[in-house]
């Protein structure tokens, strides 16, 4: 410790090269890259495989980000709940 006091302290010399920082973080983006296209490709059979309808799957498929539109609302039948009220418990 005194001798990180001292006037003949470097401190490039207490600082140990990283295995990490060769500049290979192109290899490493490119895996990501490879991983998340696996990820895409293998998305509907992992959601079937876990118990999601097929409806559900498709709409993983068509993509999340998309804009809604009318063919996504999901009415409700005269006197069924309403979805935000689903778990709700009526008190009175």
């Amino acid at each position: 410790m005194d001798g990180r006091f001292s006037e003949a302290y470097d401190p490039r010399s207490d600082v140990r090269p990283d295995s990490d920082a060769d500049g290979d973080d192109w290899a490493d983006s490119l895996e990501a890259l490879k991983d998340r296209e696996r990820w895409r490709r293998q998305g509907a059979e992992r959601l079937r495989a876990a118990g999601f309808t097929e409806d559900q799957v498709k709409g993983w498929e068509k993509g999340s980000g998309r804009e809604k539109d009318v063919a996504d609302v999901k009415w409700a039948k005269e006197g069924e709940g309403r979805e935000w009220d689903r778990g709700k418990v009526d008190l009175v």
